[in-house]
């Protein structure tokens, strides 16, 4: 008795000590209790990308554990067609085959162009299963963007979608392909087309499973795919995408605490890691179903997810905000939408979306980069953010530090170190490259992978990524996007490389010079093109400057606003001046003297901006 008497004060104090521990905590301290649950998830997470790297999982391999485990699950539905986890795993082995019949060894390239669409799924791990490489081409590229994805991939074969404006688009490339001797197939029953497509049908073959043997020299490690991203300069890069790449989609998916009962929702192109590597990949890692249109509709978002019962939905901010402009209808409360995931979403956009469609639904906005080593998800459902960045997460290797956007150059102390930025107060985000933080390599040069990187930042020898985006924390740390720096602006969910659009506006005709940036538009996410040019003569030929355009760029990266200076403005060493321009935009308060247009796409032309023009394109009376 004396014993128990000795032990029961502890035995009730040292829990209670625990507890008031745990409460101060929570009371001063309150971020810590978030962050373990962050990384208690994120460990997880990263157990199972090291379990996958170890035993040599392919992302085809993970659908084949699936579709054994449990073969008529649904996979993917689309329109009124469903797929098992099984049907998928023999269409797989069958794209396989097939392309192992036409000579596609490991490592070799198949460009693939399609829409979303069943069979995309198909092709791309088809060349998973046996080793080859597939470059994921942007519908959207024409003539010389196109070509230049194509030769940097350095395509043997391109496996197309049989939609009218891809043909189109090859069909322009034809004499380019034919002279590098490659070969497209078809998806599918098509017409030939000035003999330059061969059709493909993978579904007369067999689909038994396709030995390992078939990829034997190629590890989790190896690059299995190219998914394009403008960078800061110049045309698309390719980012070397490993399978540990598009496994870490399923770890980001995983903070929506996913089960194979869930389905979700991707309409976001699967050219781009979001859709492909989130979306798809994260619904075969986790077992759950996938929704996939072929391209986004805001009048058919609600009335898909109640005919199809989603739970989860994939969006960019964009997107969304089409969603928030149409008419009221049932769907909008009788849906099952209990989580959404994405970037980019404006906080008027996500009030009006929790407000209208549901306060209970979880917003898991998040920042990542394809080719980067950094991201932040907003796991604790905290409005207008991204995440965290306490003092435990910056322990981590990622800083935000100062930056002049007027020179693009960092701000550094009197010792040449960057300087760390204070709450509130935006600065460009940089993220330590370790042997466990490598950032993906762009494929190509190796200069073009080096300039993301900056070398003895904080210490002699060390690297750090440069995300060449602009964040701030505030006083309860919480994380929040602010904008794009350098040569890149964001333009409806796309990213737009100025350097690009600028060596396509150049070659109008009629255009001596030019200077590409983006402005801020009322009502629209991003910024929209804007390009300020030098004649040769002396009146603008738009009808000429718009067909030119409109042929050339896919219709995000056509500059939405034209304005004429007799001289571009450049800096001592020569460089472009574009802050001033971006700050005038197209407000004719703001500029005087130069003459401004906008692109009329009713009239297929650029057409002058009057006050009352500018008025109506800042209401959205005028769409761009």
């Amino acid at each position: 008795m004396f014993k128990l008497n000795c032990v029961l004060p502890y035995a009730v104090a040292v829990p209670a000590g625990f507890v008031l521990l745990w409460q101060l905590i929570k009371r001063w301290y309150p971020w810590i209790p978030e962050d373990f649950a962050f990384l208690s998830k994120l460990i997880r997470g990263l157990r199972l990308l090291s379990f996958y790297r170890k035993n040599n999982i392919a992302v085809c391999d993970r659908l084949a554990e699936v579709a054994k485990a449990t073969p008529d699950h649904p996979f993917l539905v689309y329109e009124d067609d469903k797929f098992s986890y099984m049907q998928m795993h023999k269409w797989v082995n069958k794209c396989g085959r097939t392309f192992r019949s036409m000579g596609v060894q490991p490592k070799d390239k198949v460009g693939l162009m399609m829409m979303n669409e069943p069979a995309f799924i198909a092709v791309w791990l088809g060349c998973n299963r046996i080793g080859a490489i597939c470059s994921f081409l942007n519908f959207n590229l024409r003539s010389k963007s196109l070509m230049h994805c194509i030769d940097l991939s350095d395509t043997k074969i391109i496996i197309a979608g049989s939609d009218a404006a891809i043909l189109e688009a090859l069909n322009e490339v034809e004499s380019e392909l034919k002279e590098r001797g490659i070969e497209v197939y078809v998806y599918g029953e098509i017409y030939k087309s000035n003999g330059l497509f061969n059709i493909l049908f993978a579904d007369k073959e067999i689909s038994d499973d396709i030995p390992r043997s078939w990829r034997e020299d190629v590890t989790s490690a190896d690059v299995i795919g190219y998914i394009f991203t403008s960078g800061t300069t110049g045309f698309p890069k390719a980012v070397n995408m490993d399978n540990r790449k598009f496994f870490a989609g399923a770890v980001l998916l995983s903070f929506a605490n996913p089960s194979p009962s869930d389905v979700i929702y991707t309409s976001l192109p699967l050219y781009h890691s979001s859709g492909l590597c989130i979306g798809v990949t994260g619904a075969i890692v986790h077992g759950c179903t996938c929704v996939l249109r072929k391209k986004f509709s805001a009048s058919k978002f609600w009335p898909d997810c109640c005919k199809y019962n989603v739970t989860i939905v994939q969006y960019i901010g964009e997107i969304l905000r089409y969603v928030c402009k149409q008419p009221e209808t049932p769907e909008d409360t009788k849906h099952s939408v209990r989580l959404i995931i994405g970037n980019g979403l404006r906080p008027d956009v996500w009030k009006q979306f929790l407000e209208r469609y549901g306060a209970d639904i979880h917003v898991l906005e998040f920042y990542a980069a394809t080719e980067g080593n950094v991201g932040f998800v907003n796991q604790h459902n905290k409005f207008g953010c991204v995440g965290t960045f306490s003092p435990l997460l910056r322990k981590f290797g990622s800083a935000i530090i100062k930056f002049d956007v007027n020179t693009e150059e960092l701000v550094r102390d009197k010792n040449g170190r960057p300087i760390r930025c204070g709450p509130n107060e935006p600065g460009l985000l940089v993220a330590k490259i370790t042997a466990h933080t490598a950032i993906s390599s762009y494929k190509g040069k190796k200069s073009l992978t080096e300039k993301k990187v900056l070398k003895n930042l904080f210490k002699e020898g060390d690297s750090y990524f440069n995300t060449g985006d602009l964040l701030m924390y505030d006083d309860q740390h919480r994380l929040y996007f602010c904008d794009r720096v350098g040569d890149t602006f964001r333009w409806k969910g796309e990213n737009v490389s100025t350097n690009e659009v600028s060596d396509t506006v150049v070659h109008a005709e009629g255009i001596r010079e030019c200077n590409v940036y983006g402005v801020q538009v009322p009502g629209h996410d991003g910024r929209a093109g804007m390009v300020t040019v030098v004649l040769e003569s002396d009146e603008l030929d738009c009808e000429a400057l718009y067909k030119h355009v409109e042929h050339a760029l896919p219709s995000y990266a056509r500059p939405m606003f034209v304005r004429v200076q007799p001289e571009l403005e450049v800096t001592g060493t020569f460089k472009q001046r574009k802050v001033n321009l971006q700050k005038e935009g197209f407000d004719l308060e703001k500029v005087s003297g130069d003459k401004l247009f906008y692109m009329n796409i009713q009239a297929k032309t650029y057409s002058p901006i009057t006050p009352e023009i500018q008025k109506k394109i800042e209401t959205g009376e005028i769409r761009l």
